[in-house]
C-alpha cells in the first residue's frame, strides 16, 4: 500500500512539475527563443568547422571556424537580399496579380458550386466588405512585418549570444570536472552530452543537405516553368523543410497558391503542383530516412505532439527546433529510474538511453 501511494506522489509531482515548467518556458518564450536558436547556430557552425578541420591536418581549426562563420554570415546576408528584391518584384507586378484575382473570383461566382456558399452576383467589393477581407490582409501583413522586425532586432542578440557560446566553448571540459568529481559521474554525463550533442549535429546537418537537394530540385522545376520570384520560393521550401511533417506541404502547398495567381493554364498549375510533391516525397520517404538513421528514435505521434507543443510555447522558433527539443528531453529523462518509462514513451524503438553504436553492439550475434 505504501508504495502504491509513493508511486502517486511520484506521479503527481512529474505532472506538476511539468505545469510549472511548460508555464514557465511559455511566460519567458522572448528570452528563451533567442538563447536556443543561438545554442542551435552555433552547434551548425562548430559541426561544420570542425567538417573542415577533419579535410586536411593542415587546415587549422580557427581557419575553419572562420569559413564556417563567414559562410553563415553570408547565408544570412543572402537570405535578406532575397526577401527584398522580392518585396520589390511583388509591389512592381501588383496590379496584374489584382487582375489575375479579380478573374478568378469572377470565375467562382458563376460556379453553380461557390455561388451556393457565396450567392448569385456577389462582387469582388461586396465580397471583401462582407467577410472585411482588406482589414484581414492588413492585420496579416502587419504581423508578417512585426515578425520580420522581431527576428531582425533579435539578430545582434543571438549572434552575441553564439560569440559568447564559442568564447566559453574551451572552458567546458573543466566545468565538467568540477560539477562531476566522481569519475564514473562524470563519464555518464560526459556520455550523455557527447550523445545529445551528435544526435543534434547529426539532425541539422542531414536536414541541412536534405533542403538544400529539395531546393535546388524544386528551384530548376519552378524557373523552368517560368514562376515569378522562383529563387524566393526556393528559401521558402528551405526554410520550412526543417519543420517535420507540415513543413514538407507547406513547401509545396505556398508556390503553388502563388502559380493559381500567375498562371492561367490548369495544367501548368497541375504539372508544378505534381513535381514539387515528387521531389518531397521521393527525398523525404526514400534518401532521408537512410542518411538521418536512428539519431532521433522519436515516435511518428511524438514528433507531431512536439511540434504542436513546442510551437505553441515558442513560437516559429520553437516549431523550427520542436524534433532536437525533445530528442534532449527524452535524453535526459532516460537517465533517471523515476522518468525512465517517460522517455521509453517518446521514443521510437523503446531503447531512449542507447545511442547507435550501442544498439549495433547489442544487436550483434554472438558466433559459435
Amino acid at each position: 500500500m505504501e508504495l502504491s501511494t509513493d508511486k502517486t506522489i511520484r506521479a503527481s509531482l512529474l505532472f506538476l512539475a511539468f505545469i510549472a515548467l511548460t508555464w514557465g518556458i511559455y511566460r519567458t518564450a522572448h528570452i528563451i527563443a533567442p538563447i536556443a536558436l543561438a545554442v542551435f547556430i552555433w552547434l551548425i557552425i562548430d559541426a561544420f568547422a570542425q567538417w573542415l578541420d577533419k579535410l586536411s591536418s593542415k587546415f587549422p581549426y580557427w581557419l575553419a571556424l572562420t569559413i564556417a562563420v563567414l559562410t553563415v554570415v553570408a547565408g544570412l546576408v543572402g537570405i535578406v537580399l532575397i526577401i527584398a528584391d522580392t518585396a520589390q518584384e511583388v509591389s512592381k507586378e501588383a496590379p496584374k496579380y489584382q487582375a489575375r484575382l479579380t478573374e478568378i473570383f469572377s470565375w467562382m461566382s458563376h460556379n453553380p458550386l461557390f455561388e451556393r456558399f457565396l450567392g448569385e452576383n456577389v462582387t469582388f467589393s461586396e465580397l471583401s466588405n462582407r467577410f472585411e477581407l482588406n482589414q484581414k490582409l492588413q492585420t496579416l501583413m502587419a504581423g508578417f512585418a512585426s515578425t520580420i522586425q522581431g527576428v531582425a532586432s533579435n539578430f545582434a542578440l543571438i549572434a552575441l549570444y553564439v560569440v559568447f557560446l564559442f568564447a566559453a566553448q574551451s572552458n567546458f571540459p573543466k566545468k565538467m570536472d568540477d560539477l562531476f568529481p566522481d569519475k564514473a559521474r562524470r563519464d555518464q554525463a560526459s556520455k550523455v552530452g557527447t550523445r545529445i550533442r551528435h544526435s543534434i549535429e547529426k539532425y541539422l546537418g542531414v536536414q541541412t543537405v536534405i533542403s538544400l537537394m529539395q531546393t535546388v530540385l524544386s528551384y530548376i522545376i519552378m524557373a523552368s516553368m517560368g514562376l515569378d520570384n522562383a529563387l524566393f520560393w526556393a528559401l521558402v521550401i528551405f526554410i520550412l523543410n526543417y519543420i517535420p511533417i507540415v513543413g514538407g506541404l507547406a513547401a509545396v502547398v505556398l508556390p503553388v497558391m502563388f502559380a493559381l495567381v500567375q498562371f492561367e493554364s490548369a495544367a501548368m498549375i497541375a504539372l508544378l503542383t505534381g513535381l514539387l510533391f515528387a521531389v518531397q516525397f521521393v527525398i523525404g520517404n526514400t534518401i532521408q530516412p537512410k542518411m538521418m538513421g536512428d539519431s532521433m528514435n522519436l515516435s511518428a505521434l511524438v514528433v507531431v505532439l512536439s511540434l504542436t507543443l513546442w510551437q505553441a510555447l515558442l513560437g516559429g522558433v520553437g516549431a523550427f527546433l520542436s524534433a532536437p527539443l525533445t530528442v534532449i528531453i527524452m535524453i535526459i529523462l532516460a537517465q533517471f529510474k523515476t522518468t525512465h518509462w517517460i522517455a521509453v514513451l517518446l521514443s521510437a524503438d523503446g531503447q531512449p538511453d542507447l545511442d547507435e553504436e550501442d544498439k549495433k553492439r547489442a544487436n550483434v550475434q554472438p558466433s559459435m
